[in-house]
C-alpha cells in the first residue's frame, strides 16, 4: 500500500508539474547591505517590502511540495504495479478544468482525507493581502421632516373668585360686602417663537370704598424670548464640542502606538537577535586577533558575512530605535491632547455655558457667538431687534424708571423700552396715584397722567448716562390737605428733566447718581397768571428751589455672603414729580439694607433704616424726615431643625375719617414663627407656632387688636385618608383676653373630591362671652373643566365695643388651567 501511495503522489505531482501549475523552486533573494543611516535607503533592492512579502509568499507556496517529498529514481512500471486506464465518466469534471486555490493563500498539505485527495492548507494572511471591498454604502434613510410648528400656541389659566364678608375686619364699618374677580392670564407664543404675555382683570363689588376696574395688559415677554435664544445658542454650542466617538478615536489611536512601542521593545529584547548580532561581532573580533588566518578564502568570506551582518544588524537597531523615539513623542502628545480635550469638556465647557446663561442683550449675544466660532442662522429671525426690547406693555403697567422722575407708577397706557446699544424708553398713561389702588377716587377728582421719555448711552443694567424728561397732571398735596364740599384742591402741570448715571466699580458694586430739575408748583406762581410758564420755570438756571440729587449704591460680597443697599435723597421745597409728594418744605431722605448669611448660609439676617421717603401721601405732616423707621428680621433653616424666624418692622393702617378723608397710622410689629414638619410612628405631621405683638396705642387709630400680643400653635397630622389641624389661640391686650379651639378635618373622598370640616370654641374674659363656630369647605376637580374650591365660616371677632360680634366669611372659586 505504501508503495501505491508513492506511485500516486508521484504521478499526480508529476501531472501538475506538466500542466505548469508548480513551477521550479525559487531560492530567496539575498538581503543586501543596507546603507549606512537607515535600512529603508537599500539601493540594492529593488522590489519594495510589499512585494518582497508576496514573492515570498508565492515560493513558499509553490515549493510547498519540494519541501516536503523529494524526488527517487525512477522505477519501470511492472504488471503488478501498472494500473488500468480508468474510464471518463460524464458524472465527474476533469482534473484540469478544476477551480485551483490560489497558492498566494493555500499551500499543499501532507495530511490526506483519502488516497486520491489533496488537502490545502491557508496560509497566515499579512496586513499587505488584505484589500478593501469596495462595496457601495447603504442608502441613507430619509431625514425626517421638521415637526410642525403651529402659528399660535396659548397656555394660561381662568379665575373666578367671590369673596363674602358680613363685617369687614378693619375700622371700616361695611356689612355684607361681596366681591367679584374674574380674571385671565395668557402666555402667547407666535411661530414657537415670539412670546407674550396677556392679563384680563376685572373687579367689582357692592362696597362704597372699593372701586369698580377693568384691567388689560398685553406685555411682551423679553425674558422669555432671551432664555429661547440662550437655549438656542447652549444646543448648538453643545453640539459642536468633540463627542465621546472623538475622544475614543483618539484613545484607540493612542493604544495602537502603545502596542507598536511594546513590540519594538519585545523585538530589541529577542534572544535570537542578540545571538545573532553577538556571533556577527565574535567573527569580527576573531579577524582582528587572527589576521594571518584572514588570507583563506573561506576565512575571508566568514569574516566579510559576519561583517555585513554586524553592519545590517546595527543599521536595523539604528532604524528601530529611531522609529520607537517617534512612537514615543507621538505617544505624548496624544496624551496631551486627550488631557486638553477632557479639561476642555470639563472647565472650558463649563464656563461657556454659564457665559451663555447670563447672556441678556444682542451685542453680548453677537460677540459670544464669534468668540466660540459659531452663526445665528439658527437663532429667530430679528432676535437682535427683539432681545433689545427690555419691555413693552399696552394696558396697566408699572413704570419704575428712576428715583427722581417716576418710580413704582401704576399707569394705564403703553410702556416700551428699547437697549441696543443707545438707550430709548417711553411710557404714557393715566395715573392712579393719591390712593392705594383698592381705594375709590372720588367723582369730581381731576384726573392725572403722566408722559415720560427717556434717551441714553450704555446698557440699563451696566454703565450708562440717561436723559429723562417728564411731563403730565397731578394731584399737588399730601393727604393732610383734602378736599371738602367747598373747595377742592387743585391739580398741578408739571414737568421736569433728570440726568442719571450708572456706573459698575466692580463686578458687584454699582453706583448710581441722578440730578434733577423741575417746574415750581402752581400755588408758587402769581395768582392772577392761572399757574404761570412751568416751562420757564424749568430752564431758570438762578432758581434752585425746584432741583433734587439723590445717589444710592448697591453692593453685595460674595466672599462674605454680604449684600448692602444704601440711598440719600435731597428735595428743595418746590421740586415736584412723580415720585415724591411736595409739601412746601426742603425735604431729605435715607435709607440703609444690610443682608448678611451666617453658619454656611443657614442664618440670614437682614437690617434696615429708613426715614420717611415721602412717596406715600397718607403718612401725616408729623413724620419728618427726622423720623427712622428701623426693621430687622432673621431666618434659621438648618437641617432637621425647625426653620425660626423673627421679624421687627414697621406696619401701617389706613383709616378713613370723614368724607374723603384718610390717614394712615404707623406702628411697630413683632412676629416670630417656627415650623417644622417631622414623622411620628410613620405619621406624617407639622407643627407651626406664631407669636404677634402689636407696638400701637388706642389713640392711633381705632385698631381693635392695639397693643395686643398673640400666640398661635397649629398642629397638622397627614393620615393615609385624613388630615387632622388643631389651632389654639391666645389674645390678650389691656382690656381683655380671647382664646379660641379650633379643630379641622379632611378626607378625600376620591380624586375628584375632597371635603372638610371644622368647629371653634370661643372665650373673652372679662365680657364672659362664649361662642361657638364651624366651617366647612369642600374641592371639585372636573375633568377638563376645571377645579372649583368651595368655603364658609361662622366666626366671631372684636367689634368697636370691644365684644365679640358675628364674622361669616365664604369663598367660591373657579380655577381651570390649560
Amino acid at each position: 500500500m505504501r508503495r501505491l501511495f508513492i506511485i500516486l503522489f508521484l504521478c499526480f505531482t508529476g501531472w501538475i508539474a506538466s500542466r505548469g501549475q508548480i513551477q521550479p523552486p525559487v531560492s530567496p533573494p539575498a538581503v543586501p547591505v543596507p546603507a549606512t543611516g537607515s535600512v529603508l535607503s537599500s539601493a540594492n533592492s529593488t522590489l519594495s517590502s510589499n512585494e518582497r512579502k508576496l514573492k515570498a509568499q508565492k515560493d513558499s507556496a509553490l515549493t510547498a511540495s519540494n519541501h516536503y517529498v523529494q524526488p527517487g529514481q525512477t522505477k519501470k512500471p511492472g504488471k503488478r504495479d501498472s494500473l488500468p486506464v480508468a474510464r471518463s465518466t460524464t458524472h465527474l469534471a476533469r482534473v484540469d478544468s478544476a477551480v485551483q486555490p490560489d497558492p498566494l493563500k493555500y499551500m499543499p498539505s501532507l495530511d490526506r482525507s483519502s488516497c486520491k485527495a489533496v488537502t490545502f492548507v491557508a496560509l497566515a494572511p499579512d496586513s499587505s493581502d488584505i484589500h478593501p471591498v469596495n462595496t457601495p454604502p447603504p442608502s441613507r434613510p430619509k431625514a425626517p421632516e421638521p415637526p410642525h410648528t403651529p402659528f399660535l400656541v396659548i397656555h394660561g389659566n381662568v379665575l373666578y373668585n367671590l369673596n363674602y364678608y358680613s363685617l369687614i375686619d378693619t375700622p371700616y364699618n361695611e356689612h355684607n360686602i361681596y366681591q367679584h374677580t374674574i380674571q385671565t392670564w395668557l402666555d402667547v407664543l407666535i411661530k414657537g417663537q415670539y412670546p407674550f404675555r396677556i392679563f384680563l382683570t376685572n373687579h367689582f363689588s357692592n362696597s362704597s370704598l372699593f372701586r369698580n376696574y377693568s384691567d388689560f395688559n398685553l406685555s411682551y415677554n423679553n425674558s422669555g424670548f432671551n432664555q429661547q435664544v440662550r437655549n438656542e445658542i447652549r444646543n448648538e454650542y453643545l453640539q459642536s464640542l468633540p463627542s465621546q466617538k472623538v475622544l475614543d478615536s483618539l484613545q484607540q489611536v493612542l493604544n495602537n502606538d502603545l502596542a507598536k512601542l511594546r513590540g519594538l521593545n519585545q523585538w530589541g529584547k529577542n534572544p535570537a537577535l542578540i545571538q545573532h548580532l553577538v556571533e556577527a561581532r565574535e567573527q569580527e573580533l576573531q579577524k582582528k586577533l587572527h589576521p594571518k588566518d584572514s588570507a583563506s578564502t573561506d576565512s575571508t568570506s566568514a569574516l566579510a558575512k559576519g561583517k555585513a551582518d554586524e553592519a545590517q544588524l546595527d543599521s536595523v537597531y539604528a532604524y528601530k530605535k529611531r522609529e520607537a523615539d517617534s512612537i514615543s513623542k507621538e505617544i505624548a502628545r496624544l496624551e496631551q491632547l486627550l488631557q486638553s480635550t477632557r479639561q476642555v469638556s470639563q472647565t472650558q465647557v463649563n464656563q461657556n455655558l454659564a457665559a451663555i446663561q447670563k447672556l441678556d442683550n444682542p451685542s453680548a449675544a453677537q460677540s459670544k457667538l464669534q468668540a466660540m466660532g459659531m452663526s445665528d442662522s439658527s437663532l429667530p429671525k430679528g432676535y437682535k431687534t427683539l432681545m433689545a426690547v427690555k419691555s413693552f406693555n399696552i394696558g396697566r403697567s408699572v413704570v419704575n424708571y428712576s428715583e427722581l422722575s417716576a418710580k413704582n407708577i401704576s399707569i394705564n397706557g403703553v410702556q416700551a423700552e428699547y437697549n441696543p446699544g443707545l438707550y430709548y424708553a417711553v411710557a404714557a398713561g393715566t395715573v392712579d396715584y393719591r390712593f392705594r389702588d383698592f381705594i375709590v377716587q372720588e367723582p369730581d377728582e381731576p384726573r392725572q397722567y403722566m408722559s415720560v421719555f427717556r434717551i441714553g448711552e450704555g446698557l440699563k443694567g451696566g454703565n450708562s448716562v440717561i436723559l429723562t424728561y417728564f411731563t403730565g397732571r397731578r394731584q399737588l398735596y399730601s393727604a393732610s390737605t383734602s378736599d371738602t364740599v367747598t373747595t377742592q384742591v387743585p391739580s398741578s402741570f408739571l414737568e421736569g428733566l433728570t440726568l442719571q448715571g450708572n456706573y459698575h466699580l466692580t463686578k458687584n458694586i454699582l453706583l448710581t447718581g441722578e440730578i434733577a430739575k423741575s417746574s415750581s408748583p402752581y400755588n408758587t406762581g402769581d395768582s392772577s397768571a392761572k399757574g404761570g410758564n412751568p416751562t420757564s420755570d424749568l430752564f431758570r438756571m438762578s432758581d434752585h428751589s425746584n432741583e433734587a440729587w439723590s445717589v444710592s449704591a448697591n453692593a453685595s460680597f460674595p466672599a462674605t455672603n454680604t449684600k448692602i443697599r444704601g440711598s440719600y435723597k435731597s428735595l428743595a421745597e418746590n421740586y415736584q414729580s412723580f415720585s415724591v409728594f411736595t409739601d412746601g418744605s426742603s425735604q431729605s431722605a435715607w435709607s440703609v439694607n444690610v443682608d448678611q448669611l451666617f453658619f454656611k448660609k443657614q442664618l440670614d439676617i437682614q437690617l434696615g433704616a429708613n426715614t420717611n421717603d415721602f412717596s406715600n401721601p397718607l403718612i401725616g405732616e408729623e413724620y419728618s424726615s427726622k423720623t427712622i423707621f428701623e426693621s430687622i428680621q432673621a431666618t434659621l433653616r438648618k437641617k432637621n431643625w425647625p426653620t425660626i424666624s423673627l421679624g421687627y418692622f414697621p406696619s401701617s393702617q389706613i383709616t378713613k375719617l370723614g368724607n374723603g378723608q384718610y390717614v394712615e397710622n404707623l406702628f411697630y410689629t413683632l412676629v416670630g414663627n417656627l415650623t417644622q414638619s417631622y414623622s411620628f410612628h410613620h405619621l406624617l405631621m407639622n407643627t407651626t407656632v406664631v407669636y404677634t405683638q402689636f407696638y400701637n396705642k388706642a389713640a392711633d387709630s381705632g385698631f381693635t387688636y392695639f397693643n395686643t400680643r398673640n400666640l398661635l400653635v397649629s398642629q397638622s397630622v397627614f393620615l393615609n385618608k385624613f388630615t387632622l389641624q388643631l389651632n389654639a389661640t391666645g389674645s390678650t391686650n389691656q382690656s381683655y383676653d380671647l382664646y379660641t379651639l379650633e379643630g379641622k378635618v379632611q378626607h378625600p373622598v376620591n380624586k375628584w373630591l375632597t371635603v372638610g370640616a371644622g368647629m371653634s370654641y370661643n372665650y373673652q374674659t372679662v365680657y364672659n362671652i362664649t361662642q361657638l363656630g364651624y366651617s366647612a369647605d369642600a374641592t371639585l376637580r372636573l375633568n377638563r373643566l376645571g377645579q372649583i374650591q368651595f368655603s364658609a365660616n361662622k366666626g366671631y371677632i372684636p367689634g368697636m365695643n370691644n365684644v365679640l360680634v358675628p364674622d361669616n366669611t365664604g369663598r367660591l372659586t373657579y380655577f381651570k388651567t390649560f
